[in-house]
């Protein structure tokens, strides 16, 4: 990783350059404008009873990204979301486009994520959610589950897969949304 080379070089990113003001505001604000954030969502539909989907992270050497949201909203409920890490692929599936959230900066994110790998090591668990099934009794009517979240931030190790997998247990068809939100610090000199 690299890192701003002087005292001067600091100070001077100390200030905002927009406002030309001193930063004050939270982490997660500032990184986003200094274009070092990341996000990417989607809609699956077609999930079929009783079936998996993988979304997969591969971070490269030296890069170290900072997972803030991983988040769902399911059409039907009682679905599992099982995070991996050092998990190992034979294929990658299908690239996802993400976009840095300064449309301001041109940089791009370093971690790849994809939809539908090939997975032939799932790796060791590092976090759970779950979806609750949904209301289907007498005069009840079925209500989509929002907000799954990861909960906290994860700091990713370079040069590792991730899995994020989706199971179904709902009993039937269902669709949903996906996002996920990461920051990757680089403070290079440009």
């Amino acid at each position: 990783m690299a890192f701003r080379l002087s005292t001067n070089d600091e100070i001077l990113h100390a200030f905002d350059p927009l406002h030309h003001a001193h930063t004050t505001i939270d982490v997660t604000h500032r990184v986003a404008h200094d274009g070092f954030m990341h996000h990417a969502s989607g809609k699956v539909t077609g999930m079929v009873a009783d079936n998996v989907d993988d979304f997969l992270i591969t971070t490269p050497a030296g890069v170290y990204p900072h997972l803030q949201r991983v988040n769902f909203d399911f059409g039907d409920g009682d679905i599992d979301i099982q995070t991996y890490h050092s998990s190992t692929t034979s294929a990658p599936g299908t690239t996802l486009a993400n976009l840095n959230t300064n449309r301001n900066s041109s940089k791009t994110a370093g971690a790849v994520l994809s939809f539908g790998p090939t997975v032939t090591g799932i790796g060791t668990l590092m976090h759970t959610a779950w979806a609750p099934p949904t209301a289907t009794g007498n005069g009840q009517s079925a209500a989509g589950i929002s907000d799954i979240e990861n909960g906290e931030e994860w700091i990713l190790a370079p040069s590792s897969k991730y899995i994020i997998r989706v199971t179904n247990g709902s009993g039937s068809e269902i669709e949903y949304r996906y996002e996920f939100l990461w920051y990757e610090l680089d403070f290079a000199v440009p």
